[in-house]
């Protein structure tokens, strides 16, 4: 199991005199995983991370001539005045800080069996906020480091401020892998001495517990539900503080209205159980966007989930309103926010509940157009920048986004989604599709949060068949 404890103590980026030069620090996001090799090479995605320390981590690399090499320097973020000389010998050209990261994997003696040193480019695809105290949205290129284009002569890298990187991400497979057989060890990881140094990297390190599988061991592969770990203080904290404020009354108008629709495309699914499936479509009827975020607390295998209040592009206010779980199920296996929907099959003569269906959590993301000429649609369910990202298991931070004026569709296929209908009797009810049922969510108007449509039940076992009632006209 790979258990990932940080430890750190304080060291002085910059005199006391002057104002501290933003550095790096590590992070991981859980405390254990069980690998499995492939092709005899373990591939050491241990869920490390590196975060900007002290603001913006930024980096320009540049060339004065095509025929001259590439040069950096980290310069202040503001001002773009030169902070530090990056030496030529530790860049990969274009591609990176050259071993950045190294990697020592013990035995259960605690004698080194492989190490590795690692690569490193700010400019990765795989990056997430740590808390809200930078921007919601990066202000750095997210294409990688490496440059297949000829003619490059400047780019810049880059960590925002409360924002991280993965620590292997955009890194090849033979690069970031070991060979080890089968058992269980402990890996350090640390930022190599020469940049610690260069940097002015606190003292840190992460220690990761790691159980390697049989290489055919297909169905072993998982990432625990527990994660036993441990943070220091100062991590704990960075990971839960922020900067934008929490209100109880937000503005009404940085509020969507989130509403449902009718279950659409319904249809049974015979063979050994009936199943009643459907698509559900809830939407927002503006004004405002619903934006979720989860952050990752300590010895967490969940998030906490808040939900952001923006006032012309800028965040003015967050609210706690549930939880992030990680769903393993084929199809999903990413972060679900647990209180957005709701679906239950009831009986039509006096509402009993049936049925409930087994999805009860959701990766919020706008789908469907449903009404773009709704208050504060968006044409463009992105063009805000702030894009759905609905993360992976090593996932420190994801954002769920609904747009004013689209729907997020679930579709019959989505796992726990459709009704077991094999011991519901023929007859009448009433499939009932509910957005927000709880109430967690800040929602200008909760009149529209539940719909129902009226579905009939017949045949035998084995043959059973549904006749829906159209909605307003559609029969679909």
């Amino acid at each position: 199991m790979l258990a990932v404890g940080l430890l750190v103590t304080n060291m002085p980026l910059a005199p006391a005199s002057a104002d501290p030069v933003p550095s790096v620090r590590l992070l991981r996001s859980r405390g254990s995983v069980t690998l499995r090799p492939f092709r005899e090479r373990v591939p050491l995605d241990l869920g490390v991370w590196v975060a900007s320390a002290g603001g913006d981590f930024e980096i320009h690399v540049s060339k004065q001539a095509y025929e001259d090499p590439v040069s950096a320097s980290q310069v202040d973020s503001a001002t773009k005045a030169p902070l530090r000389s990056i030496p030529a010998e530790d860049l990969n050209g274009w591609r990176g800080l050259d071993d950045f990261l190294r990697v020592n994997v013990r035995n259960q003696t605690g004698r080194i069996v492989a190490s590795k040193t690692m690569d490193f480019c700010p400019n990765s695809y795989e990056r997430e906020r740590v808390d809200d105290s930078g921007g919601a949205v990066s202000n750095y290129p997210a294409q990688g480091c490496r440059s297949y284009f000829p003619f490059t002569k400047g780019m810049v890298w880059g960590i925002d401020r409360g924002w991280a990187t993965s620590a292997n991400s955009g890194i090849s497979y033979r690069s970031s892998s070991v060979s080890l057989k089968p058992g269980d060890y402990s890996a350090t990881v640390r930022v190599a001495q020469h940049f610690a140094d260069l940097f002015e990297v606190a003292a840190e390190k992460v220690v990761v517990d790691l159980e390697v599988l049989e290489e055919r061991n297909f169905a072993g592969v998982h990432h625990p539900e527990g994660f036993a770990a441990s943070r220091s203080s100062s991590e704990e904290e960075s990971m839960a503080a922020g900067d934008v404020p929490t209100v109880e009354n937000p503005d009404p108008a940085t509020l969507p209205d989130l509403a449902a629709l009718p279950a659409w495309s319904i249809r049974v699914r015979n063979g050994k159980r009936d199943y009643l499936s459907f698509a559900a479509t809830p939407w927002n009827e503006g004004p405002s966007a619903l934006v979720v975020e989860g952050f990752r607390g300590a010895e967490e295998d969940k998030m906490d989930a808040f939900q952001y209040f923006y006032s012309s592009g800028t965040a003015v206010g967050r609210a706690p309103v549930g939880t992030f779980d990680y769903d393993t199920r084929n199809g999903h296996h990413h972060w679900h926010f647990l209180q957005f929907a709701r679906y239950r099959l009831l009986v039509a003569e006096d509402t009993t509940e049936v049925v409930r269906s087994r999805k009860q959590s959701f990766c919020i993301a706008p789908t469907d157009a449903v009404d773009l000429t709704v208050p504060g649609a968006s044409l463009n369910q992105y063009e805000s920048g702030f894009g759905s990202w609905c993360g992976r298991t090593s996932s420190i931070w994801v954002r769920e986004v609904l747009q004013s004026g689209w729907g997020d569709t679930y579709y019959q296929s989505v796992a726990g989604q459709a009704f077991d209908i094999t011991n519901v009797p023929n007859g009448d009810y009433l499939l009932e599709t509910s957005v927000n049922p709880g109430g967690q969510l800040y929602d200008v108007d909760d009149s529209n949060d539940v719909e129902r449509r009226m579905v009939t039940l017949s045949g035998r076992p084995d043959r059973r068949r549904v006749t829906v009632s159209p909605w307003h006209g559609i029969e679909d």
